[in-house]
């Protein structure tokens, strides 16, 4: 997916718009570089305005960005058979 810069707020963040398949939690990438991520979309639902929190705050991006999601891993289940090996390994 695409997303078009268009400003930045005082308070750092990135404002786009992007398109209809973007999902909270998706990671911007510019010039083949994670450089944040979608904290929020708001306005039309066809062409909505997204809110980005950029890693670095004093990065200046503007132009076209590409927005990937990539789904969250469990941390819950991990830390489960983190806890459940460790046990294992103490018998």
């Amino acid at each position: 997916m695409k997303a078009k810069i268009l400003h930045k707020t005082p308070k750092g963040f990135l404002i786009g718009r992007g398109c209809r398949d973007v999902k909270i939690g998706s990671v911007v990438v510019f010039k083949n570089k994670d450089i944040g991520k979608v904290i929020d979309i708001f306005g039309p639902v066809n062409s909505p305005y997204i809110k980005i929190l950029p890693f670095r705050k004093n990065d200046e991006i503007y132009g076209t960005v590409e927005i990937q999601y990539r789904p969250q891993k469990n941390r819950k289940n991990k830390i489960k058979k983190h806890l459940k090996a460790k046990k294992e390994s103490k018998r």
